[in-house]
């Protein structure tokens, strides 16, 4: 509170002074908002800054109440704001109204006294302190974000002196050192008797070199003992400098440490797991690369150095590509693309290789691709095995037995072809004894030769030594054309034949000679094993990309130990089944191979009603070149 008879010579100088024209004219000029407050709390005088802070015209508020400006009631709240002795006080966050009833945050400068003719006036200096708040505001939420990153990460903070050796620690620091908040241990002897003996050099060189100003910034990574002694834990230190006198010398460090255990476990799991995973690779029987999606080989082991006659350098500077045999990379490139597309998940296929020597090995390939975080091809993963030999083995045997059966089938015919003569003989009738030993004759016979062509029919597409000759065709035209050539088992066996085709124009690519032979083998088999007396449904019907010809007949279930064996060479349900209704056990192979080189798949369905159905599909777009061989 101000003393009302105060020294004159203490006045303001703008307290009754005011008429001097060039003290008011300085006073309106003034940038800073000023105003004098008289002791009825009017405005006796406001400058042209203070108008444009509340955002009124010139002059209009000369005269006006000041409580209509600022959050007062009266002159003496406003005075109450100055201390004794002082005769000034400096107020922030005071709330102020613009003209349109806007609220305007200010820091406000009065000044008091008295003046013999008017009494108690203040003096008023005004400031927009809106931006400012907000700043001041944003930096402390920044700071306390900052604060709860740093406690939920629990790191620890330290600031160290170097000319007094002397450092300041956070409690979280002390929470990672197990040291209680009321310890009075030294920290710094405390950190050195716990550092591992081998790590502590390593734990005080981001100092030193901060320190001497080598670097701005250093880590390290070290051991520090529990305070038990149990074990180590694993600390990461990071050092700054904060502070340099003007001789640039450095004097004041900053830095954080967190504990860094679990990282550490991680990275010896992985270390461990990829050293298993390098030996595995090393020391393979089999070949093992990693290959680039442009084919060239990444990492090699030394089974495919040896398989392929390179060593390691070598082989790394030529890509799979190269030592592909020509009449197998088309179709190798197709599945890489398809793989890297995403349409298949994995290939296996047997291919040849071209080793350094010139010779061809044969490779059982297997293929998949590792895709990196967005999901794209990085590279793919191979393993080739040597399997050479076993082709090898299997062209002899193919050999072997493809010789034997020609070698069988030349007299065969000849015999056969005696007993059909003896039967039609009519100049010696023969008696019916053996007229019967004639028939039996006749039938196994036949039987063998059936057998025989199985045979060879089965090496020649297990050695894909068949060409197709694919060309569009309308599927129903050639069902119906193998319905009718094989009427003569649905008399045999005493069913019927139904074809069911809602749309005559679905085609696809066939050879049609090969595709007879694929209905023969399911018409048969159907009838073979259908009830007297039912029917066999043979269904086309058009799906994505391919036409699928299904045959449906109604009898004996397939036994569940059986499905898998189903479509493998000589296989049989039962031997029962063989002797009653007859067969090599190849038919179902044979049509496999005949579908799947022809590029379509293959399959079957059956219940415990006895509805068992064969299905297979007829592309709709040309296979590529190279699937059909």
């Amino acid at each position: 509170m101000v003393q009302k008879d105060a020294d004159p010579a203490e006045r303001c100088p703008v307290g009754g002074a005011m008429n001097d024209l060039p003290i008011v004219n300085a006073f309106k000029r003034m940038p800073v908002p000023l105003m004098i407050v008289g002791s009825d709390g009017r405005i006796l005088h406001c400058n042209a800054a203070t108008h444009g802070l509340f955002g009124y015209d010139p002059d209009v508020l000369i005269g006006r109440a000041v409580f209509d400006l600022l959050p007062v009631t009266s002159v003496s709240e406003l005075n109450a704001h100055i201390k004794p002795p002082a005769i000034d006080a400096v107020v922030k966050g005071m709330i102020g109204r613009k003209c349109n009833g806007a609220p305007i945050l200010l820091a406000v400068q009065i000044t008091a006294w008295v003046d013999a003719e008017h009494g108690l006036q203040h003096a008023l200096a005004l400031r927009d302190i809106t931006y400012e708040s907000e700043a001041e505001k944003a930096t402390r939420d920044e700071l306390k974000r900052a604060n709860n990153a740093i406690r939920g990460a629990r790191i620890g903070v330290f600031e160290y002196d170097p000319s007094a050796q002397s450092v300041i620690v956070s409690d979280i620091l002390r929470e990672l050192m197990e040291l209680d908040p009321m310890d009075t241990a030294d920290v710094q002897q405390e950190w050195r008797a716990r550092v591992h003996p081998y790590d502590l050099d390593i734990a005080l060189e981001p100092i030193r070199l901060c320190q001497k100003g080598l670097r701005e910034r250093a880590s390290c990574e070290y051991r520090l003992r529990e305070k038990n002694g149990a074990g180590w834990r694993w600390i990461r230190m990071d050092v700054a400098v904060a502070k340099r006198d003007k001789a640039r010398t450095v004097t004041r460090l900053i830095g954080a440490i967190r504990e860094i255990t679990e990282r550490k476990k991680v990275e010896s799991e992985l270390r461990r797991s990829e050293e298993q995973l390098r030996l595995a690779f090393e020391h393979a029987p089999i070949g093992k690369a990693i290959v680039g999606l442009d084919g060239r080989w990444m990492r090699v082991n030394p089974a495919l150095c040896d398989l392929l006659g390179y060593s390691e350098d070598d082989l790394l500077k030529t890509d799979f590509q190269s030592l592909t045999h020509p009449d197998d990379l088309h179709g190798d490139l197709h599945r890489l693309e398809q793989l890297k597309a995403g349409t298949i998940s994995d290939f296996r296929v047997e291919k040849r290789y071209i080793r350094s020597d010139g010779a061809i090995v044969w490779g059982l390939l297997s293929v998949n691709v590792v895709r990196n975080a967005r999901g794209k091809p990085d590279h793919f993963v191979s393993q080739i095995v040597d399997v050479t030999e076993r082709r090898r083995l299997d062209e002899m045997k193919n050999e072997f037995v493809a010789t034997v059966s020609h070698e069988l089938r030349t007299p065969l015919t000849s015999i056969l072809g005696s007993l059909s003569l003896l039967s039609f003989m009519d100049a010696e009738p023969l008696s019916d004894e053996a007229k019967r030993l004639l028939f039996i004759a006749q039938q196994n016979g036949d039987r063998l030769h059936a057998l025989i062509n199985d045979i060879l029919d089965f090496e020649k597409f297990s050695a894909r030594q068949i060409d197709f000759s694919l060309s569009r065709q309308r599927i129903i035209n050639l069902v119906e054309s193998s319905t009718l050539s094989n009427l003569a088992l649905s008399d045999q066996f005493g069913v019927r034949f139904n074809i069911i085709c809602p749309d005559r124009s679905v085609s696809g690519y066939v050879d049609d000679k090969r595709f007879q032979q694929v209905m023969a083998n399911l018409l048969s088999n159907a009838a073979k094993f259908a009830d007297t007396g039912s029917t066999v449904d043979i269904t086309v019907e058009n799906h994505e990309k391919a036409v699928r010809v299904s045959v449906t007949n109604r009898g004996c279930v397939i036994p569940d130990s059986f499905r898998s064996q189903i479509f493998k060479p000589f296989s049989q349900a039962a031997r029962s089944s063989t002797r009653k209704r007859g067969g090599t056990g190849l038919g179902l192979s044979i049509t496999r191979q005949i579908v799947e080189q022809s590029g379509g798949t293959i399959g079957f369905e059956s219940d415990q009603n006895g509805v068992t159905t064969f299905w297979f599909t007829v592309p709709t777009e040309e296979p590529m070149q190279g699937t059909t061989r």
